[in-house]
């Protein structure tokens, strides 16, 4: 985990892979404790600045752990067991494995590998809340989004917003007008590697652990 909270102001030196200078300015409001804006610090005792953590994260994808106290999941980068040297290696061959990943999965805009479905009953009448929780192979989505079902172009739904994806809350009609007004600054979108939930409002959803998510 980064060693550092929001409050601190912070020069961190220079990002191990691209030598720009990394400083922490927690009032940057797109400021994204442990997601895409932070840098991360590395095996050896250097860091990763953010836009670096990001084009890794498809290879090393980003994951919950249980923090030390056991209260609750906290987002957990794999590349930060790299080395500085190990990082930069990785990165040279970023672009190319993302292209195998594009070439692979028909070259969509993005796609998302879904891990977990949980539905709630909307009430009377009302359409069920499906969240969906998985992994972004590569792209990026965000609220409102329009998708599809598989590679193929199945059921296409709108995403109403995005989750946590450890949330004990269940997801309601006010889940999705946070999410949708964008009000919750750390998931308005999700980018490749990243975990994240989907939520969906919709009468039925023909979804299970393996599908995939596409957007065109």
């Amino acid at each position: 985990m980064a060693e550092y909270r929001i409050g601190d102001t912070r020069d961190l030196g220079t990002c191990s892979a691209c030598r720009n200078v990394i400083v922490i300015e927690t009032d940057n409001g797109l400021f994204r404790p442990q997601r895409c804006g932070n840098p991360e610090k590395l095996a050896d005792g250097s860091w990763l600045c953010g836009s670096c953590l990001r084009k890794l994260r498809v290879k090393y994808p980003q994951e919950y752990r249980m923090e030390p106290k056991g209260k609750r999941m906290q987002p957990y980068e794999r590349a930060s067991e790299l080395t500085a040297e190990k990082a930069r290696q990785e990165l040279e061959q970023a672009h190319g494995y993302l292209e195998d990943l594009r070439e692979k999965y028909g070259f969509h805009q993005a796609v998302f590998s879904v891990e977990n479905v949980d539905v709630k009953k909307g009430g009377f009448l009302k359409p069920s809340f499906f969240k969906v929780t998985g992994h972004v192979i590569y792209g990026t989505f965000t609220p409102l989004d329009e998708v599809s079902i598989g590679i193929n172009s199945g059921q296409k739904v709108k995403i109403c917003c995005l989750d946590n994806p450890h949330s004990p809350v269940p997801v309601s009609d006010a889940t999705i007008q946070r999410g949708t007004n964008k009000l919750l600054i750390d998931y308005s979108w999700a980018e490749g590697g990243e975990e994240a939930s989907f939520v969906f409002r919709e009468k039925s959803l023909s979804l299970k652990p393996g599908d995939l998510i596409v957007k065109d």
